[in-house]
């Protein structure tokens, strides 16, 4: 590399590709119906004694996703506590093992019965736990499982309206997608 194109490249470097984000760059329903399978997961907020601990101005969380209905990665900000209460609950209490992946569905309210702003603070996220490489498979044309019934039966499951004591539900107690 020359000393002119260095110098060309500190004055004027790249622009920096940043995700864009669901529900803002992305529109949320342009993934509605799609698996969304989550890659990293960061936590801007606590759960000390059972109190949610956050930046009253801020979001609770903030996660990466993949899907075959979006053309790279993006991001989710996350702003309900009950989606909030959720994630921490996988990530910080039970873990996701080595063999699992998180893959979310969006669910928003009603928008019928919700007013806007309301809406934006209420849960979404349809969070599941699956073996992983279930979002490759769900997508290729040519998967067929050896079990459908074994196969649609997720190892833990969040679903946006749940109380904290209603999540994860045992595995046999799974809904067809």
């Amino acid at each position: 590399m020359s000393l002119g194109s260095l110098l060309q490249e500190v004055l004027d470097p790249p622009p920096l590709r940043q995700p864009l984000v669901l529900g803002e760059a992305i529109p949320w329903r342009k993934v509605e119906g799609h698996f969304l399978c989550v890659r990293w997961c960061s936590f801007f907020a606590t759960i000390e004694d059972g109190a949610i601990e956050a930046d009253p101005e801020g979001a609770y969380a903030v996660l990466g996703v993949e899907s075959p209905a979006l053309s790279d990665e993006a991001i989710i900000v996350v702003s309900s506590k009950t989606d909030f209460r959720h994630l921490w609950e996988l990530y910080r209490e039970r873990r996701v093992a080595d063999d699992e992946e998180v893959l979310l569905i969006y669910s928003p309210a009603d928008p019928k019965r919700v007013w806007e702003p309301l809406r934006r603070g209420l849960p979404c996220l349809d969070i599941m736990v699956y073996p992983k490489g279930h979002c490759r498979e769900a997508y290729d044309p040519q998967f067929v499982p050896r079990s459908w019934a074994a196969w649609h039966r997720e190892r833990a499951r969040w679903k946006p309206f749940q109380t904290a004591m209603e999540s994860a539900p045992p595995a046999h107690l799974c809904s067809p997608r």
